[in-house]
């Protein structure tokens, strides 16, 4: 047997993931999701496990390529690589460094790469040239972390649980408030954390329109220093961009009007194992079903009676959860492991986060549109993975409009997916809009679903599962 295998465990804290080539069939496990853990961090048991399933045996893998920082691993202590070298670990196969493996993952041939990471490395960020197949790295960037930027500002808000999600969290409160240009061009590593001590030693309020403005200022901070970083790129190529930070939907936005970006739905330390697989294949190649491709229960295919009976729901108003074919690689949900929900209900988000989500009140919800008909509802055409903001062109959209007039939305294609757009077009028939709220099938704390248990998530209407229908009383 001639089979590849890599596993991904970014910095050695979370998302840890394994992406293979057996016998020419692709595969790819996210252990959160496996384990119904969020953000889990996996161990050698679970890597075994995984093996174990499908079918391998040590002694058939063909090649093996890790990625970390030479932090300890699942096989214990390595040396620390340096940026595009490789180093034999004593296990068997080799490990590369985090961010090459980044570049690696985004499976473009751009010239240019750009990978701006989260928390790992110190928030390192980096630029690079060449084919992804022997990049070489031009610049790197120790500070000015994006991401650690707005975790402090998390913690100044109170958030618990892990660092990663805060964020995110922020993004969603600084459309709320005016940035302070001034300060945002002085924030710094140096007076980041003195800035936020003074709002924690206060005590935050949400609500509060002075805390909001603080809130946008150093959003806006965090823009300036990636729109800085992105200068030296050549606007005339396309830009693969990479690293936990790429899931910055309002600043994706406005790079996106300078540059042509690529960016994969699985930009994250979760799609590290498919860069890792990409070096160790050697060569360039397509994943069938793409994003679609989580090793996870796969019912059986929806039929358009069912197809039918779901749009019918949504037109009255209901919560539908919607669990069909395998999952999506990525964070966001893209019509396989969704909530759904008219963008048409008054008081729309204020019944799915008190109903479903239990999520914090100033969040936004996503949507989905069919690509056709994007642009007569949003001024942006094409976001096949959710990582931009459109600006929001039809009115009556109250639960899908954040407060700056913008929604994060994903197009959708009959060959990208042609049950989510089946779903969408029976929607228009009967309501004459072909877009949907889209958010993940999960609650507050959990991954998204990839078992029909883990998918009977409460305060649901319907809940549909291939063809099983699952009515909530």
């Amino acid at each position: 047997m001639s089979s590849m295998i890599c596993i991904g465990i970014g910095d050695a804290r979370h998302d840890t993931s394994i992406a293979a080539f057996i016998d020419g069939e692709f595969k790819y496990r996210k252990s959160e999701r496996h384990l119904g853990i969020k953000h889990h961090q996996a161990d050698d048991e679970w890597y075994q496990s995984v093996l174990k399933d499908w079918g391998i045996e040590e002694k058939d893998i063909f090649r093996k390529v890790y990625t970390d920082k030479g932090k300890k691993t699942l096989l214990g202590k390595v040396r620390k690589p340096y940026h595009g070298e490789e180093y034999l670990i004593e296990q068997g196969g080799i490990c590369i460094d985090h961010h090459t493996a980044h570049v690696y993952s985004t499976l473009s041939d751009a010239k240019q790469h750009a990978v701006f990471d989260g928390l790992g490395s110190g928030g390192r960020k980096g630029r690079w040239t060449g084919l992804t197949k022997t990049p070489k790295r031009q610049r790197r960037l120790r500070n000015l972390s994006i991401g650690k930027y707005l975790t402090y500002v998390g913690h100044a808000m109170g958030f618990t649980g892990m660092e990663v999600d805060y964020p995110g969290k922020v993004m969603g409160l600084q459309a709320y408030g005016t940035p302070n240009l001034n300060l945002a061009r002085q924030i710094t590593e140096d007076n980041i954390l003195d800035l936020c001590g003074e709002w924690m030693r206060r005590g935050v309020d949400s609500k509060d329109p002075k805390f909001q403005d603080f809130v946008a200022t150093v959003h806006k901070a965090c823009e300036l220093i990636q729109l800085d970083f992105f200068e030296e790129f050549d606007r005339t190529e396309k830009i693969a961009c990479s690293g936990g930070v790429m899931l910055n939907t309002v600043i994706n936005t406005e790079l996106r009007k300078k540059y042509d970006l690529y960016i994969p739905p699985h930009v994250y330390d979760g799609g590290l194992s498919i860069g890792a697989l990409r070096y160790a294949v050697g060569y360039d190649f397509d994943i069938p079903n793409f994003p679609y491709v989580q090793d996870d229960y796969a019912p059986e295919e929806v039929t358009d009676e069912t197809i039918e009976k779901a749009a019918e729901l949504l037109a009255q108003g209901k919560i539908v959860g919607w669990y069909q074919g395998h999952g999506e690689v990525g964070p966001r949900a893209l019509g396989n492991r969704s909530i759904l929900m008219s963008p048409m209900v008054k008081d729309g988000k204020d019944i799915l986060n008190s109903r479903v989500k239990r999520r914090e009140w100033w969040r936004p919800f996503g949507a989905s549109v069919i690509k056709e008909r994007a642009l007569d509802y949003f001024d942006i055409g094409e976001s096949p993975y959710m990582l931009y903001n459109g600006r929001v062109k039809v009115s009556g959209l109250d639960p899908i409009t954040h407060v700056d007039g913008t929604c994060r939305h994903q197009t959708v294609t009959y060959d990208s997916n042609p049950a989510f757009y089946k779903l969408l077009s029976a929607f228009e028939k009967k309501t004459g809009c072909p877009v949907l709220l889209n958010t993940s099938l999960n609650i507050g704390g959990k991954p998204i679903a990839s078992t029909p248990e883990t998918s009977l998530v409460p305060g649901l209407d319907t809940l549909f599962i291939g063809n099983l229908v699952n009515t909530y009383t």
